[in-house]
């Protein structure tokens, strides 16, 4: 009676344990499901800082800095050179969009050479002053645009390469010319919608 009583327990507490273990599971998958605006924007940023620093340092850094062996310019298809790295970002972006994707992001500066990447809203105002005053730190909001709310995040951008600095300092039309290593340079903007 007592091999059964304890067989029976044994066999109890297995099939508990895979019922609590697999209670469990449909208790993680539903967290997995669900992501905070902040963490997708930080997830998001993650990513683009990853291309865009890669593209930076193994391609333009590469082949325009160090072997000269092809120009990174602005006019990068009449100079048959590459796009600096700005542009690369924007047109990811743009893709993005028109690929339909719900979330956003873009380049941002208080020195832009292209005054098109200057701020266009009150939220990238603010997060650049903030970004730039506070190194090392994110910008956190939420913003009303079109009617729709977003979690707009922005996130400095720093000159982590020679040729980042030198291109800035050197532009005709950088508003900004003692650009240093490390310094802010301006900020990725991440915006997901908050509403669907």
């Amino acid at each position: 009676m007592n091999g059964r009583l304890l067989t029976a327990v044994i066999c109890g507490s297995a099939i508990l344990g895979a019922l609590l273990a697999r209670g469990g599971l449909e208790e993680k998958s539903h967290k997995l499901t669900t992501i905070s605006p902040r963490k997708m924007a930080d997830s998001l940023h993650a990513v683009i800082a990853a291309d865009r620093k890669a593209y930076a340092e193994l391609i333009v850094q590469r082949l325009y800095a160090e072997e000269h062996r092809l120009p990174a310019s602005e006019n990068w298809r009449e100079a048959h050179g590459l796009p600096v790295p700005a542009q690369m970002l924007h047109r990811a972006g743009q893709d993005i969009q028109k690929g339909g994707a719900e979330f956003s992001y873009t380049l941002r500066s208080l020195w832009p050479i292209n005054e098109n990447y200057g701020p266009q809203t009150q939220a990238e105002q603010t997060g650049l002053e903030y970004v730039a005053g506070h190194p090392g730190e994110n910008y956190y909001t939420e913003e009303l645009l079109g009617g729709r709310s977003y979690f707009t995040a922005v996130y400095a951008d720093r000159a982590t390469l020679p040729s980042c600095m030198e291109c800035h300092n050197q532009h005709p039309r950088s508003p900004r010319r003692d650009f240093k290593l490390n310094d802010v340079m301006g900020a990725i903007v991440v915006r997901v919608p908050l509403e669907f």
